[in-house]
């Protein structure tokens, strides 16, 4: 999976500490907090982050259960997704660019992203650019990197994707007026030549 298994771990933590939520549908481990979610290929999952996620579950959910847990509680849930919905990101497929600024904002760095269409700037918590980690890819397995552009709606969040995982992420809400002065500004770095 080209998810950092240190951060994956982290943000696991951290969602449990209100909910984490857990699933499976088919040969997919779905798993997510309140403003993110990651589906990944069960045989692509290194054994410490299959590790990790036991820890916290107890035992990994069955094809077709989703969980919700934290210390308190381990409730099953239906109705509710068990995978990442790619629909969204499919229909258009925009992508964004990934900036080098970061904004400091109520304690979180957010990263800026661009779209190289219209100018138009997202903001994403900076955990999220750092948990992709191409380095961390099964290559040799058949497994493909992933593109450091995300898909995107404006709407959805953002969307990195490849052929064993999927890792979808929410906006963070942000100063408007900061962001529309600086729309249309070319922030992508320029790659020397």
């Amino acid at each position: 999976m080209f998810l950092n298994p240190t951060i994956l771990n982290r943000l696991m933590k951290q969602a449990y500490k209100n909910y984490l939520y857990m699933a499976r549908e088919g040969d997919w481990i779905y798993v997510a907090g309140s403003y993110w979610e990651a589906s990944i290929r069960e045989d692509f999952l290194p054994k410490k982050t299959k590790g990790d996620m036991i820890a916290l579950a107890g035992d990994l959910p069955m094809s077709g259960e989703r969980r919700r847990m934290n210390k308190e509680e381990d409730q099953f849930e239906t109705g509710f997704r068990i995978n990442v919905d790619i629909e969204p990101f499919q229909k258009y497929h925009q992508v964004l660019e990934v900036t080098d600024l970061i904004l400091l904002g109520g304690g979180v760095y957010q990263r800026i992203l661009q779209s190289p269409d219209t100018g138009s700037l997202y903001l994403i918590n900076d955990v999220f650019v750092n948990l992709v980690d191409n380095s961390q890819a099964m290559v040799e397995n058949g497994e493909i990197e992933v593109g450091t552009a995300p898909f995107y709606t404006s709407t959805n969040g953002v969307l990195w994707m490849n052929n064993v995982c999927r890792l979808h992420a929410a906006f963070r809400s942000a100063d408007g007026k900061m962001l529309d002065a600086m729309a249309g500004c070319d922030l992508m770095p320029e790659i020397p030549e």
